[in-house]
């Protein structure tokens, strides 16, 4: 029998003890947890980072460029935001007549929720449980997913002539 625990267990637990004391982390105060939410940003950006140039190498032929932004918004919630944009994706029109939008990573925390999440452009949302950075860390799979998901959306909104590292390899000879 193992005694392994699903990678994000810790997180999970966590996130459900967040949920039972309507805290994050531990903090109460939205002053305090904003602090929180924004040292957990720094120490996600480095991983979030990572995997989007990783992303730009494998499939953009590094043509890509990763744009990264915090705030907050008119009801005094927080958010980061990560874009990994490049030149075909600029240029290509989407199915529905609109642009090709970047490859997105979004942190959120709305003013009254107990902690915050992260997600893609296009659904999903994952608990947000960063204190350190071991945690940050443990966040790899889940920005993982997300970028895999936003790139194929991207394929799928723009089609796969947006990919330049598979387009180069099926130019005519």
């Amino acid at each position: 029998m193992s005694t392994a625990l699903p990678p994000r267990s810790e997180d999970i637990f966590r996130h459900l003890e967040d949920l039972r004391t309507r805290s994050y982390e531990g903090v109460h105060d939205w002053e305090g947890k904003l602090d929180l939410f924004r040292r957990a940003m720094a120490l996600l950006d480095p991983v979030v980072r990572r995997i989007m140039d990783e992303t730009n190498r494998t499939f953009l032929d590094d043509t890509g460029g990763v744009n990264h932004r915090v705030g907050e918004d008119r009801d005094g919630g927080a958010w980061a935001h990560w874009e990994l944009s490049w030149p075909a994706q600029r240029e290509a029109t989407a199915r529905d007549g609109g642009r090709v939008q970047p490859i997105q990573v979004i942190a959120t925390f709305p003013r009254g929720a107990p902690h915050p999440h992260l997600s893609a452009s296009i659904g999903g949302m994952w608990p947000c449980q960063i204190t350190d950075e071991a945690d940050a860390g443990r966040q790899e799979p889940v920005i993982g997913a997300i970028v895999e998901t936003e790139l194929h959306q991207r394929i799928f909104d723009g089609r796969w002539q947006v990919i330049p590292a598979f387009t180069r390899r099926h130019e005519p000879a």
